[in-house]
């Protein structure tokens, strides 16, 4: 890949509009294998907490367009999973859905005995809120309220809805498996962004502040080198279908929505079909944000976090 021209390189800093705020405090965690966790803090400490964490190939910082808008209100307090965003790199394996899980209890717990208890209501997107998913559906809850963004549920097998999401991440696995994992700067990668039609939708600026949160400078080569090596994210796009998860889940009181990309779409996401027939089978509350994709708090923000103010309100947790 050939180096931007200095026109290029303006440009690209044009693009370049979200600035993230500094956090007003860091919580470092290490997991029962070793494993290191970073957990930020941000906005109004007064306020309902709320804890974020993001996608396969993302990172907390990467939702800013979305979380930006939570903090005058919300105590909000942001995590990456293992092996990603500002957490140094641990281990290749364990890198699955199990592990996430538990490593969201140990967030949940810390945050608590760190900054006090209070409510807290988890909002995840993606791959975290699979891993969110897979506790509640055995009874488990962690969290006061859940918001799910487009969890990648699988449907059994015999649905007509099972082969092409499993196609999709099939799709998703391929690429990251043989992605560049070392750029010369970070807008090398986020070049690679806005050419993906994956990508098609994102707001100005998005490539940008993705590229920046997913990758770290390595004073050795010179270089920046993605924070999760494409191969240790592969796996997540397939492993997601042998996880017993589209069932009945067991009793709570506890709310939980899950907001699904726009399932009429001419061109939508596979997971948008899945999560409407999912939260149609067992009763959860659903809503859906036109015009989306998959990456749906990149594209349309604000339309997101109303959804989950609204949700909160509704349900006596924040006016």
């Amino acid at each position: 890949m050939t180096g931007p021209s200095c026109s290029e390189a303006d440009d690209r800093q044009d693009l370049d509009e979200f600035v993230l705020p500094e956090p007003s405090a860091t919580l470092d965690l290490v997991m029962d294998d070793g494993a290191p966790i970073s957990v930020v803090r941000h906005g109004n400490p007064n306020g309902v907490r709320i804890a974020l964490s993001h996608g396969n190939g993302f990172a907390s910082d990467s939702y800013f367009p979305f979380w930006q808008h939570m903090l005058e209100r919300f105590d909000l307090v942001l995590f990456d999973v293992r092996n990603c965003g500002r957490n140094a790199f641990h281990a290749a394996r364990p890198h699955d859905y199990p592990r996430l899980a538990r490593d969201m209890a140990a967030v949940h717990g810390a945050v608590a005995q760190e900054w006090g208890e209070k409510t807290i209501v988890g909002v995840f997107h993606s791959m975290t809120a699979i891993a969110a998913l897979l506790a509640v559906v055995d009874g488990v809850w962690h969290w006061d309220a859940l918001v799910l963004f487009d969890p990648p549920v699988v449907p059994p097998e015999g649905d007509p809805l099972r082969g092409p999401l499993m196609s999709e991440g099939g799709a998703l696995r391929d690429a990251a498996l043989i992605r560049e994992n070392r750029f010369r700067d970070p807008g090398d990668l986020a070049d690679v962004y806005r050419y993906l039609h994956r990508f098609r939708r994102l707001r100005k600026g998005v490539p940008e502040l993705n590229a920046r949160s997913v990758l770290r400078f390595d004073p050795a080569s010179g270089e920046w080198l993605l924070c999760c090596p494409g191969p240790v994210e592969a796996g997540l796009y397939t492993e997601v279908a042998e996880l017993d998860i589209w069932r009945q889940p067991g009793p709570s009181c506890r709310p939980l929505l899950i907001v699904g990309s726009d399932p009429a779409s001419e061109d939508a996401s596979k997971t948008a079909p899945c999560c409407k027939l999912f939260c149609e089978t067992f009763g959860f509350d659903y809503a859906a944000v036109p015009d989306t994709s998959h990456l749906l708090q990149f594209e349309e923000p604000e339309q997101c976090f109303d959804l989950v103010d609204r949700f909160l309100a509704d349900n006596g947790i924040a006016t």
